[in-house]
């Protein structure tokens, strides 16, 4: 028997904006701390409207470090892509992972657990740090005016999440990320 009801589309409220937000944000996309991420972001940071790349890693699937080397690639050509067409201006980084002093393990996140299983949270937040600076020599190949902040959500004992500024790594020369 043929189905004669056909779903209705659905209209949204919001209207298409032609003006594009000019920032970036490169986020995992873990669902479980998507709500503290939007209020960090409102709240701490003033940012209500961005493009969003949020890709399992978050800031991760941009460096070599990923299975794939070639996964990485395809990310920062896709980030260097958004740099470029969209204008951004500035960009938010934020990895994710338990508070290190007593956060819960399960916070960590899939995507380097799936490339360190047995690496500890001390080990992978290392790691972030490795890849940061990877990931920040692209960006600013990409444009070199940018604009970079980069965070680690932290789930708490308590499972709040604390947004924690990373400093910028300094090269093997001791310099910061040219």
């Amino acid at each position: 028997m043929e189905r004669t009801d056909t779903p209705q589309p659905f209209i949204s409220k919001s209207y298409w904006n032609a003006h594009r937000p000019h920032v970036l944000v490169v986020a995992c996309s873990d669902g479980r701390y998507q709500k503290a991420l939007d209020d960090f972001l409102q709240t701490s940071l003033g940012i209500t409207d961005y493009d969003r790349m949020y890709v399992a890693g978050g800031p991760g699937a941009l460096a070599s470090s990923s299975l794939s080397f070639f996964r990485g690639e395809q990310f920062r050509q896709d980030t260097a892509f958004l740099i470029d067409r969209h204008g951004i201006e500035r960009v938010v980084l934020i990895f994710h992972g338990p508070l290190l002093d007593g956060g819960p393990r399960d916070a960590v996140c899939a995507d380097y657990d799936r490339k360190m299983p047995y690496a500890s949270p001390a080990e992978i937040h290392a790691q972030h740090q490795k890849d940061l600076v990877e990931v920040l020599r692209g960006m600013r190949r990409a444009k070199s005016s940018l604009s970079i902040e980069v965070f680690r959500a932290e789930v708490r004992g308590d499972h709040r999440v604390q947004f924690t500024p990373l400093a910028e790594p300094d090269d093997q020369y001791g310099r910061g990320i040219a």
